[in-house]
């Protein structure tokens, strides 16, 4: 893959995964909920773990890590929380859900283009799949507690 387009795609996971570390830690500062806390800052390690995986890749393609959009991911992950309390819980659940979804159908879609006989791109593909498995669990996690928030409702 051509060196600019892989970093352009290892720069927007590295945002996503800032935004994702920045959203749960917020909600977890906002949320009374001891258990909802708990679990908001275990995905808060490890959406970092995620975000150091990317940038020590990007370093070995000699590049710094940068947040594509400083607004972005202001947009995505700090205006969210910091609506908690105007949102609600189950809001939150839900666009947490939405959020895990996409991370989800990226990572899907870049690792289909990745050339398996590169080296680096071989490396990237394991640190990518098991981020999507990990974004999987979380996904399940929020639309679980969502759909239990709903039933009762």
């Amino acid at each position: 893959m051509n060196r600019n387009i892989l970093l352009k795609w290892l720069n927007w996971f590295y945002t996503l995964e800032m935004s994702q570390v920045e959203l749960y830690l917020n909600q977890a500062k906002q949320s009374n909920d001891t258990y909802l806390t708990g679990v908001l800052l275990n995905m808060a390690e490890t959406e970092t773990k995620h975000a150091k995986s990317i940038k020590e890749i990007i370093i070995k393609l000699d590049s710094q890590p940068m947040l594509v959009d400083k607004l972005l991911s202001q947009i995505i992950g700090l205006l969210p929380a910091q609506l908690f309390s105007i949102i609600g819980e189950y809001n939150l659940l839900w666009y947490n859900f939405t959020l895990e979804s996409i991370a989800i159908h990226d990572y899907r879609f870049f690792l289909s283009f990745l050339d398996i006989n590169s080296k680096i791109e071989r490396e990237l593909a394991v640190v990518l799949l098991n981020n999507m498995i990990e974004e999987d669990l979380h996904r399940h996690w929020f639309k679980g507690q969502w759909d239990s928030f709903k039933r009762n409702k």
